[in-house]
């Protein structure tokens, strides 16, 4: 029989869950603001590079064997490098140390990072007993497909640029034999030309979320999937913090994601994450956190009072394990490393479609938004006592029925 060994501190709970509701409430009408957007100038160069590409793309083949041997090393590098979620991560870090100028690596790290930490939130402390094991790897893979087919999408690109340096002359005439959207040829084209402006990652939020819009968003895996109830849970408790750590954590940035299948919502999200993380009072703590705790998928990388990647010993017993902004005493939360967690990881197949036309209007989208968030330290740990309170009121649920049967 489970023996309800500590009470459940309602009073934490009770404060902090209905604050933060609040406050986000506050905060989400308070107005966004456009600090930067595409210029006529700019506008008018990339009209005029999309263009010339639609023109010749269709005759371009390779006539030289040095782009012959560049094409297959790329593709055998980023094969190698997406094999799971935590060798993409990586690699994007790996790549913006080499090559800071390119922002985007650095947000991309930093999202699939937390990208990481949804897959083993599903096999950790709370997941595991409120939501079905079958819907439990439908949303695995949901997470899965869409960081690989990212990464398979983006880093080609990434070393059509790095290449381009070495041999300082561009080569993303060779974007088409990789798949890479005509709306990326010509963007890259001009920020290798010297456009250091937001243009660059601003695009790439664009290109990537649009990517995902039309090979995983809008297919019928995904759409089942987000009318399940257990995927509504997961948006209800607010589960979906992006969160970039900065130590000590209560100094930590980030924002929360709801309405993951709106486009529009994924936009102004990847937005205001690269403002707020490239700010300058951001960077360099985000990223010394980045360079010292290498990912594992586990929370315990950058909160080891928190959780571990070991299991505690228990047993059955109901007892609340979350303090105000901290466990009870010795008490942990499960947080297994991807590895342990999960041993299958999408490879294929990666769809060729070029989602861009030049009859969409991309011009508007060409912004960067910044809107003030709520403090992510209030969200992220009202958003652990949510789930901690709906596990609780499952295993109290059970007992009941088990003691009147």
């Amino acid at each position: 029989m489970l023996i309800v060994k500590n009470s459940i501190r309602i009073y934490t709970k009770l404060t902090l869950i209905p604050l933060q509701i609040m406050i986000r409430t506050l905060f989400i009408m308070k107005r966004k603001k456009v600090i930067w957007k595409v210029s006529p100038v700019q506008e008018q160069k990339l009209r005029h590079k999309w263009n010339k590409i639609s023109k010749y793309s269709k005759k371009v083949s390779i006539t030289f064997q040095k782009d012959k041997e560049l094409i297959e090393r790329i593709k055998r590098e980023t094969l190698r490098h997406n094999k799971n979620n935590v060798t993409r991560t990586a690699a994007y870090l790996n790549f913006f140390n080499q090559h800071p100028e390119v922002h985007w690596a650095f947000l991309a790290h930093m999202v699939s990072r937390n990208a990481g930490y949804f897959m083993t939130d599903l096999k950790g402390e709370f997941l595991p007993d409120l939501i079905e094991p079958s819907v439990i790897k439908e949303l695995y893979t949901m997470l899965e497909k869409g960081n690989s087919l990212i990464f398979h999408d983006a880093y080609p690109q990434l070393l059509l640029y790095e290449e381009s340096k070495r041999r300082n002359s561009p080569v993303f005439n060779l974007c088409k034999f990789f798949h890479v959207s005509s709306f990326m040829e010509g963007v890259w084209e001009v920020f290798f030309e010297g456009d250091r402006t937001s243009l660059l990652p601003a695009a790439q939020i664009i290109n990537e979320q649009n990517h995902i819009d039309m090979h995983l968003i809008r297919t019928e895996p995904f759409q089942k999937l987000h009318n399940q109830l257990s995927f509504k849970l997961q948006e209800w408790l607010h589960l979906s913090q992006i969160l970039f750590p900065v130590l000590p954590l209560h100094h930590s940035i980030g924002d929360t994601m709801q309405g993951f299948e709106n486009l529009n919502k994924r936009l102004m999200l990847g937005q205001n994450l690269y403002v707020m993380l490239f700010h300058p009072d951001h960077l360099d703590p985000v990223k010394k956190f980045a360079c010292h705790h290498p990912h594992t998928g586990s929370r315990s990388d950058y909160d080891s009072d928190v959780f571990s990647f070991s299991k505690s010993h228990n047993g059955h017993a109901l007892k609340e394990k979350l303090s105000l902004f901290k466990t009870k005493k010795s008490l942990k939360l499960y947080s297994p490393k991807l590895d342990e967690a999960w041993d299958t990881n999408y490879h294929g197949p990666f769809p060729s479609t070029d989602w861009f036309t030049q009859s969409k209007d991309v011009m508007s989208q060409l912004r960067l938004i910044s809107k003030p968030s709520p403090q992510i330290r209030m969200a992220y740990w009202a958003g652990l006592h949510q789930i901690e309170t709906a596990y609780l009121l499952k295993q109290y649920y059970r007992l009941i029925k088990k003691i009147e049967a």
